[in-house]
Order: C-alpha cells, then structure tokens, then sequence
C-alpha cells in the first residue's frame, strides 16, 4: 500500500474555492463546523484519501468495515464556493512526518484545484471558560475579515496537527490562509465554541445566516 492514496469520484467544477478543514480535533470544534457546512450546502464527497500514516483502526458503518480516510466535499450552492475536508481521525500526534505528509497532499489537492484561500477550524482550549474565538494568519488580508466578524488575534502559543500545518504550508505555497479557533472548556465536543466558531466563519465569509444559526450538527 502507498503511504498516501488520493483517490477522485469526480472533478468539481468550483469557482476560486475556500478550503475549509475540519478534521477532528480539541472541542471537535473543525469536525463540527464542518459537518454542518456539508450538511446546509448539500456538499457532496467528490475525492478521499486513504494513507498508512493514519492509525491502524477501521471504521465500522452498519456493520461493515471500511479505512480510516480525509474526505473532500465540494458545493457551489454559496460563494466562496467551498471544499470541505473532514475526516475519521488524525495521525498520532507524536508521528510528524505523518502529519506534514499529510497535510502536503491537502495542499497539493488545493493547488491542482484552483483554491483561492485556506482556512483551517479547530479549537483552542483554555484554562478557564471563554466565548472567544481566535484567528491567526499567513494573509493579514484575510484574516481582517475575520477580526471584522468578531474574532480576536491568537496570543502566542502553538498549534498542533492539521489545523496549524494546513494553513501556514498554504501561506508558504502563496495561497491566502487563516486558522480560526474557538476557546473551549471541554476537548471533546464543545457544542458552544463550535457554535461561535460557526457565526464568525459565517460572518467574515459571506456565507449567509440560514441554516448557520443553528447549533452544528455534533460529531459521532
């Protein structure tokens, strides 16, 4: 098996797309957003991958067993018209190659298919309640947008996996990127700081009020 497999149903037909990653993570924050994305915008799965850098787990749908994938969705039903990557899990957080790897074939993905801006959601856990939600940025341009619609400037730390590489490997490759974070109390399944992350990402993209004001659809 090759370490990475992309493997395409179709090619979408996007319009200067926004990626926008939601793996899972702290707060299940990206995970969630990005279920509720697929799920207004009717998105469809249009290319996975598959890769022995992920950990060695299957999936158990109905009964039947599948790999631990990265799913791509694609919907022109907004603009920016969107590509949505979420997935089953992330590599350990100890194998970095695995995640550099993997976050190398995300960008290159991105490249062929023409994505004007990347923007990586996850969650930030704090030390003590907060309804914030944080942005940093490889694009000061970009990232005005969002401290417009409500989010603050990340104080200095760091970000693990995805939802760090993604974007700044984006900036790196000249495209317009931004991590937007929600704070949360718990690390798993933080339906307000998903809810807020949501409304900022919302607000700085244009994406329109219907259906976003709802509570996002929570990780399984």
């Amino acid at each position: 098996m090759d370490r990475i497999m992309v493997e395409f149903l179709y090619k979408p037909g996007l319009k200067n797309p926004f990626l926008i990653e939601g793996l899972p993570g702290i707060g299940d924050v990206g995970l969630n957003v990005a279920k509720t994305l697929i799920s207004e915008f009717r998105a469809r799965p249009f290319a996975r991958i598959i890769s022995s850098f992920l950990p060695d787990i299957v999936v158990v749908e109905d009964g039947i067993c599948r790999l631990p994938t990265y799913v791509f969705y694609a919907t022109k039903e907004v603009k920016p018209n969107l590509i949505i990557l979420t997935g089953d899990v992330q590599p350990p957080r100890d194998n970095t190659v695995a995640h550099y790897e993997l976050c190398e074939s995300v960008i290159e993905l991105a490249l062929r298919l023409g994505v004007k801006a990347v923007v990586s959601v996850g969650g930030f856990l704090m030390p003590t309640p907060s309804e914030d939600v944080f942005v940093a940025y490889g694009s000061r341009a970009l990232a005005e947008k969002f401290l417009t619609a409500g989010a603050k400037l990340l104080p200095p730390t760091h970000i693990v996996g995805a939802t760090g590489l993604i974007p700044a490997m984006a900036a790196d490759r000249g495209l317009e990127a931004v991590c937007l974070l929600g704070a949360c109390s718990t690390p798993v399944n933080d339906r307000g700081a998903s809810a807020r992350t949501l409304r900022v990402l919302s607000r700085a993209l244009g994406l329109g009020r219907e259906g976003l004001s709802k509570a996002p659809r929570p990780s399984t």
